[in-house]
């Protein structure tokens, strides 16, 4: 699902942001050490990892966090059971050795894993001298009385895992070198394992074409995949996953009211992928402020130039085809080809609030500019009358009277189109009966699942009720570029607290953290310029409700 992999994007980058210094902070303030040859982390992470966060400079990072308006106002992001466990029980060993960050343990990599859990993370971190006893001796100290510790021996390799007074298990892999710890005992194996077969991350070329070793100016960076893992069969036909998609760069920049991570990434060998298929747009110019509802509270902008492309892509999706039939892929492919001959270079959708009180869930519509507007609205006509019944299709639901008479009047006409999965494509909005209502409307097509959503946006543009008036929107893209192949602004607060038909857009990980993401707005961008894609995404916190 392409929404679900572009917020896949956003949850790795403020985890990475506001998470680790929250929660490792106390940890990582060990102890001086002598000044050693530093191990390669990267040898130790397993080729399955989704992403990582890197940092040599954890003390600047964590004093940037502390000066965040959100932390100010105690909203901190507990994401990690790893991280909030050691901030518990860890800090105190500040206490123990008090010398601060060395060099080594100012170094350290996150990794990221499947399934989304708040436990599935690896942290990692070089050890220098006298530091494994020093560790070994604070668990020890703080782990429960009641159980044992207990220590496997896999593959030649010591696992330690300490019980904790909570009821929880720490897992770690402690040598002389490094560390590595997480509370899954399977994620160290993998780790093991990593190291025994010297097959690591960093040999994907995916991951070493982004992976950048110079020292840049940042508190962090932060590496995301952004295809999701396939499955496949090896040589002896056992299914086995493979792990496809391209890598992403982020450096992320902290300011006072916003958290800023700007990437790279690649195009990759794979024909229907994310970015290749951003790659092949023309970009667009401008934001479209002045085409969206005051109320408007999530919107996204596709370059569409191969809109054949982008729905060869969108198609790929499991939500387009749970209700699939021969009858709905001939509709689609229709209306494929309808916008091939008239859609103009970019399709924007929205979910905005309606002034209907009795409407209890949001408004959605997709606008598409039309190259010759009435000759499409003739060949839409044309094309629906001469469209075969479904055999078996459930009912077309009702249009309210008022609403046929309000468009009437001002001289406009909606159209009902046959079930098909156009809409679900673009959107990723799914309703069960699968039509779609259309009107043409100063040249733009507008498409909606119901005819209150075409009313309500209409009614907002008629009357200059735009989003660009607004001055947080304003303030939400002061630093995107005005030229991409694909934009989106969500209101978080807002889209949390949405009716089931639109929870399926945001990850599970958004509303278990929906104390603290309630007050962002987020933006994402891609720009792609000659062959490579720039990511962007801006985290702007709203404040505090007057």
């Amino acid at each position: 699902m392409r929404l679900r992999i572009i917020i896949r994007i956003a949850i790795i980058a403020s985890v990475a942001s506001l998470c680790t210094g929250l929660g490792v902070y106390s940890f990582f303030k060990l102890t001086a050490v002598a000044e050693l040859k530093d191990f390669n982390l990267y040898t130790l992470v397993p080729q399955n990892t989704v992403a990582i966060l890197e940092t040599d400079r954890m003390a600047e990072l964590v004093e940037d966090i502390n000066q965040l308006s959100c932390s100010k106002d105690n909203h901190f992001l507990y994401a990690s059971e790893l991280f909030v466990y050691l901030k518990n029980y860890l800090h105190t060993l500040i206490e123990d050795a008090p010398h601060g960050l060395s060099k080594q343990m100012n170094k350290m990599l996150i990794s990221f894993h499947e399934p989304d859990t708040p436990m599935n993370q690896v942290l990692y971190c070089n050890l220098g001298s006298g530091d494994h006893e020093l560790v070994e001796s604070f668990i020890q100290k703080y782990c429960s009385s009641l159980f044992p510790s207990k220590f496997f021996d896999y593959k030649g390799e010591e696992i330690s895992v300490y019980p904790m007074s909570d009821g929880q298990y720490l897992v770690a892999y402690l040598t002389q070198e490094f560390m590595a710890i997480s509370f899954k005992k399977e994620l160290i194996e993998q780790v093991i394992d990593t190291r025994l077969s010297k097959k690591c991350l960093m040999d994907m070329p995916s991951f070493e074409a982004v992976h950048d070793e110079e020292d840049t100016d940042v508190e962090a960076t932060v590496y995301v995949r952004i295809e999701e893992v396939g499955m496949g069969k090896n040589t002896d036909g056992i299914h086995s996953h493979t792990y496809l998609g391209n890598w992403a760069e982020f450096d992320v920049k902290l300011d006072k009211d916003a958290i800023y991570c700007s990437g790279i990434s690649h195009g990759s060998d794979i024909t229907n992928t994310f970015i290749n298929t951003l790659l092949r747009q023309e970009p667009v110019e401008g934001f479209p402020g002045n085409k969206l509802p005051a109320s408007t509270f999530f919107y996204d902008c596709w370059a569409v130039s191969d809109i054949e492309d982008m729905f060869n892509f969108t198609a790929k999706q499991e939500y387009a085809k749970s209700t699939y039939s021969d009858y709905i892929k001939a509709r689609d492919e229709e209306g494929l080809g309808f916008l091939k001959s008239y859609a103009g270079d970019r399709v924007i959708t929205c979910l905005f609030q309606s002034k209907d009180t009795v409407e209890r869930r949001p408004c959605a519509v997709m606008t598409i500019p039309l190259k010759e507007a009435k000759q499409a609205e003739s060949h839409l006509q044309s094309l629906l009358q001469n469209t075969p019944k479904e055999v078996g299709a459930p009912p077309v639901p009702e249009v309210h009277p008022d609403y046929q008479s309000y468009l009437k009047s001002r001289g406009y006409q909606y159209y009902i189109l046959p079930r098909n999965t156009l809409l679900t494509q673009l959107t990723g909005i799914t309703e069960s009966a699968l039509y779609t209502y259309l009107c043409v409307y100063k040249g733009y097509l507008l498409m909606a699942p119901d005819v209150s959503s075409l009313i309500a946006y209409i009614d907002a543009m008629d009357n200059n009720e735009v989003l660009d008036k607004i001055p947080m929107y304003e303030e939400s893209t002061g630093s995107l570029s005005p030229i991409y192949n694909f934009v989106m602004m969500a209101d978080m607060g807002e889209m949390l607290n949405q009716p089931e038909t639109y929870v399926r857009l945001i990850p599970n990980f958004f509303f278990r953290q929906a104390k603290f993401f309630q007050h962002f707005i987020l933006s994402v961008q891609f720009t792609c310029v000659e062959g490579v894609v720039c990511p962007n995404l801006v985290f702007l916190y709203k404040g505090e409700p007057i």
